[in-house]
């Protein structure tokens, strides 16, 4: 356990190359204020960062998010917290005014608004209500899996790019597509966007793959490349970068805070794989970043 503040205890480490769960913080608007500083510290160091038993409302858990940065509140109306709409409301069930896709959102291996031309710097959800087995998200370190790549390999990499659109797939007939349930103002909002497919993290200069699968992950394929050559190498970094050893599973308490750092990290919800009787739900916000620098 490392100590990080005198009066704010530990982290212990969970994945593993990564993840960590921060001990001694029960929420309030003093502790924020309080240890801010140490709490970002420890998402920097951990790139997935967990706090156990948070039962705090929408409004204080709002105001935790800004100590990540600005909150950049979900482009599908429908999804934003009735009352606090810097909050995205994520849920397994049929929520009024809904599509069914909805359900799902967050399925598949993803950096979260990737296919914006600036993407998220950090995520949180706040579990509100989860099943007693199931509904676990998935995230991998891409840093690490960078990292591990041949030194020959890294420096291809490094001059490729990707291009991303939140609405592309490539069977315009699928119906959870989700072209097909934006609206044409939600449409205009997330046009196609390029980003560098090795990036390098602006707080701590380390470098990390920014890709993910072609269809849930928003990925349309490498710039300037054949199809069947992309389609090929990003199957293949996918492979490399979700292995077993980059790999860290979090199983949801009541009340769990989850933050992680969308610039070195991918994330993947089971929640499609959930009985219907199994009700998840959480309170979600997403914090902007910068553009992408390339490495």
């Amino acid at each position: 356990m490392t100590q990080i503040t005198e009066d704010c205890p530990g982290v212990r480490r969970l994945g593993p190359t990564f993840g960590g769960e921060l001990s001694g913080v029960r929420l309030s608007a003093d502790t924020l204020a309080e240890h801010a500083d140490a709490i970002h510290r420890a998402f920097l160091d951990n790139k997935v960062l967990v706090l156990r038993d948070q039962q705090i409302t929408p409004a204080l858990f709002s105001a935790f998010g800004v100590v990540f940065g600005e909150p950049d509140p979900h482009h599908v109306i429908a999804m934003r917290h009735p009352e606090q709409p810097n909050l995205t409301v994520l849920s397994n069930q049929d929520e009024p005014g809904r599509k069914p896709q909805a359900k799902y959102f967050g399925a598949g291996w993803h950096s979260d608004y990737s296919y914006k031309a600036v993407p998220a710097a950090a995520t949180m959800l706040l579990a509100t209500e989860v099943p007693d087995e199931g509904g676990d998200t998935l995230f991998a370190d891409m840093e690490a899996a960078f990292a591990a790549l041949p030194e020959g390999r890294k420096a291809e990499l490094r001059r490729l790019r990707v291009r991303h659109q939140y609405r592309w797939s490539p069977d315009r007939a699928d119906p959870w597509a989700r072209w097909t349930f934006l609206s044409e103002s939600e449409q205009a909002a997330t046009p196609e966007v390029v980003h560098p497919l090795v990036r390098r993290h602006p707080e701590t200069s380390r470098e990390s793959l920014m890709i993910a699968p072609r269809v849930i992950g928003s990925v349309i394929g490498i710039e300037g490349m054949e199809s069947t050559a992309s389609d090929a190498l990003i199957d293949d970094l996918m492979r490399h970068a979700v292995s077993e050893r980059f790999v860290y599973r979090h199983r949801y308490r009541p009340w769990d805070i989850v933050v992680w750092d969308n610039r070195c990290t991918l994330h993947c919800a089971t929640t499609d794989t959930l009985a219907a009787d199994k009700v998840r739900r959480m309170l979600r916000i997403t914090i902007r970043g910068l553009p992408p620098i390339p490495a």
